[in-house]
């Protein structure tokens, strides 16, 4: 759909339904998406006796979405309890199963399904709500043979009816998180301990195209059962004592970390069906069935060592070594230390009645990870064609070519701290600066296709990171009956990309724009997370050049910024009179680029605002002459005197990828939260015996974008789920949510 006819006088008009409208804006937002409701409740018991404490508690969450046919459920029973086998043995045992349910939810990007993406991109004047149904006896979203309902010729651009109420979008999750931990004091001084933990969910997907959609008119299924699970089972051997004015701990112990995933597809966007109306997959001509298998151990032995000394100064000491199942024999393994030394200077020196804390601390830590399951091997599979009449097996590695000769990451990490608090904690400082260094990062990197591959995971990135992290707690008023606690905090980080293996450059896997021809890279020498695309072509007095009246894009591909935010912090106050209490919450996010996929097609469809010039009731159909210059023909740059029409200006910006046009400042402000809330004193409460506490409060929250630079769009959204940052399109919409909180204690 685009918005390029004429300009928006209310005169009468006829639509694709043959129906005569008003030529005027519709509110489409309006008429279809509806008001969110999300209702939450939990009941808990908690209490103990001589040899056990146990808590027990109950939840239940209902989302219904912002879009019609879509919402979620979520019920939930958890488990604490401690028990005293013995007088020196003691088991604790607690379990958390949640149980979810999810229907209607959007596609997000621009693929089809993409609910959002179909009212975005409608014309100002088309009414969403003709779409409803062709008849009065169509079903949602179809016309009266049943098919897909269509206001134009695009057959990707969907219905958002036949989205929400005919495509179906459902999943059921059920997830378990639980441990047992037995643990046997020998002395007072030496414990020994075990454990195993468990996280771990089952999950059922079905999407369902019917028969009818404009763009699979046989339909198409996808439907998928995944398990996955996590166990660890570790031991400790732990000895704590004091001698003097010396305190002394160590641990030692070891852990068995075993993931597995299960997936069994029995269709994998299956088509045709065969009756229409049947839903299963034994109506699917071709089944496209698959299974999916993955296992991933990670064993580990490891150690710590705390020394005090007069119950001021502490040295702490860690080690741990992990080898990972993912990595070959010969480089599979990492062993990595971490030290921590602290000084409580306030009880060192008799210090001012104002001076109430002080305390310094450095730190040096090392990390390692590991890389997906079956990175390093060459996979195989059998083809379901044959070859004289025999079956072929071909490699399945999905273009990729393993390394066998795979290490592991190394991560170190330095850090320098202070706390500092006066006037008996009425003012108080925390703040650290820290250095991070990453090596041998995996990274998936573009080969030549004559290697048969497309790409290669490779040990290749250092990335340093460095900043600091500040953080102010003063408490200005304080009396019988008013308090008032504000508290500013905020992190700078910034970053560099070291090495890339020999490379400039290094695309981040996966953080590629939809359109515009823009991706996420590392760039050697810059921070990690540069968009890169094309700007507009400049002479060399920086004039925008143009040809035949459209702009021009410059030859190479550039930096158009960071999509990393750098400085990010949050005001949190919060105020008690009496049983009232008042708190607002602003956050902010400062130092980062956003590439907007929304705006650029709103630009090619003639919807953003700013292609309005040459287009208005006061100057129709004029042309735009670009300022800038053009080539008169013999190499020389003169100012632009050529004019094209409004679309052709425009468009002529998106179909030469001028990505720089759409990069936006990202940096925000927000009201992130605002609550009221009133204590119901014991007085009012001593009638009803079993009531030992009432709270009732209004929460709102996401109420006020103070500060934003981003035409359209809420610059916190985002459509990439990798670790490229900095690309936007044709996100949810943002939304401010209102509720109210009933706490009841018995």
């Amino acid at each position: 759909m685009t918005s390029w006819g004429e300009a928006l006088d209310g005169g009468n008009a006829v639509n694709f339904l043959g129906d005569t409208y008003k030529y005027s804006y519709v509110d489409n937002w309006d008429s279809f998406y509806r008001t969110g409701i999300n209702n939450a409740s939990s009941v808990s018991i908690s209490g103990s006796a001589d040899k056990i404490a146990y808590r027990f508690g109950i939840s239940n969450v209902y989302e219904q979405s912002i879009l019609p046919n879509s919402g979620s459920n979520q019920q939930g029973i958890n488990m604490n309890t401690t028990y005293d086998l013995l007088s020196n043995l003691q088991l604790a045992v607690n379990a958390n199963y949640v149980f979810e349910k999810f229907n209607g939810r959007s596609n997000l990007s621009d693929g089809n399904g993409n609910t959002n993406a179909s009212l975005i991109h409608r014309g100002n004047s088309f009414d969403t709500r003709w779409l409803e149904r062709g008849s009065a006896t169509s079903n949602w979203g179809t016309s009266e043979s049943g098919a897909e309902l269509l206001g134009g010729t695009n057959v990707y651009f969907n219905n958002p009816y036949w989205l929400q109420y005919r495509k179906t979008n459902d999943m059921n999750k059920n997830r378990l998180t639980g441990s047992m931990n037995l643990k046997w004091n020998i002395t007072n001084w030496l414990y020994v301990q075990g454990a195993v933990q468990r996280d771990g969910y089952n999950l059922d997907f079905k999407q369902v195209q019917p028969v009818g959609a404009a763009a699979d008119p046989s339909g198409w299924m996808t439907e998928y059962s995944k398990s996955y699970s996590e166990i660890n089972l570790n031991y400790l051997v732990g000895f704590n004592k004091e001698f003097n004015d010396w305190s002394v701990a160590a641990t030692f112990g070891g852990n068995r970390q075993r993931n597995i995933t299960k997936q069994y597809i029995p269709s994998d966007g299956g088509r045709p069906f065969i009756i229409d109306g049947l839903w299963s997959v034994n109506n699917l001509g071709d089944k496209r069935a698959a299974k999916n298998y993955t296992e991933y151990q990670v064993n580990s032995i490891y150690g710590t060592a705390d020394f005090g000394w007069k119950n001021q100064v502490f040295l702490n000491l860690t080690g741990r070594n992990d080898w990972f199942s993912t990595l070959s024999p010969a480089n599979n393994h990492y062993f990595y230390p971490s030290a921590t030394l602290s000084w409580v200077f306030s009880d060192a020196f008799e210090t001012p009645d104002w001076f109430t804390f002080g305390k310094v601390r450095a730190s040096y830590a090392s990390a390692s990870n590991g890389t997906a399951a079956y990175q390093n091997l060459l996979l195989y599979k059998l083809r379901d064609y044959t070859i004289n009449g025999q079956h072929t097996i071909t490699q399945n590695n999905n273009n990729q070519y393993p390394n066998p000769d795979l290490k592991p990451v190394r991560i170190s990490e330095q850090e320098v701290g202070l706390n500092v608090a006066f006037f008996q904690n009425r003012l108080s400082f925390d703040m650290a600066y820290y250095r991070k260094n990453t090596k041998d990062d995996i990274a998936v990197v573009s080969t030549s296709s004559a290697s048969g591959y497309t790409s290669k995971v490779m040990n290749v990135g250092e990335i340093q990171n460095q900043g600091f992290e500040f953080m102010v707690d003063v408490v200005p008023v304080k009396s019988s009956d008013f308090m008032w606690n504000t508290t500013l905090n905020f992190a700078y980080n910034d970053s560099e990309v070291k090495y890339l293996g020999g490379v400039a450059q290094l695309q981040i896997d996966g953080a590629s724009s939809r359109s515009g021809n823009v991706s996420v890279q590392n760039v050697v020498g810059s921070s990690y997370g540069e968009l890169i695309g094309h700007k507009y072509k400049r002479d060399d007095k920086g004039n925008i050049v143009f040809k035949n009246g459209i702009a021009q894009a410059d030859d190479k591909l550039s930096s158009l910024g960071n999509g990393v935010y750098k400085l990010t912090g949050g005001w949190n106050n919060s105020f008690k009179y009496k049983d009232f209490s008042l708190a607002f919450l602003l956050d902010f996010k400062v130092g980062a680029k956003l590439f907007s996929g929304t705006n650029y097609s709103l630009f090619s469809e003639g919807l953003h605002k700013n292609t309005l010039v040459g287009r208005t009731s006061a100057e129709p159909n004029a042309n735009i002459v670009g300022v800038g210059v053009m080539d008169d023909g013999n190499g020389n740059y003169v100012p632009n005197t050529v004019g094209v029409d409004a679309q052709t200006y425009y468009q002529g910006i998106t179909s030469n990828n001028i990505a720089e046009e759409f990069v936006y400042n990202a940096s925000f402000l927000k009201l992130r939260e605002l609550s009221i809330g009133y204590e119901f004193p014991k007085t009012l409460l001593g009638k009803i015996k079993a009531v030992k506490g009432l709270n009732v409060s209004l929460v709102g929250r996401n109420l006020w974008t103070i500060v934003k630079h981003t035409d359209n769009i809420d610059p916190e959204s985002a459509y990439n789920n990798s670790n490229g940052q900095g690309l936007e399109l044709n996100g949810y919409p943002a939304t401010r949510s209102v509720g109210f909180n009933v706490n009841v204690k018995f």
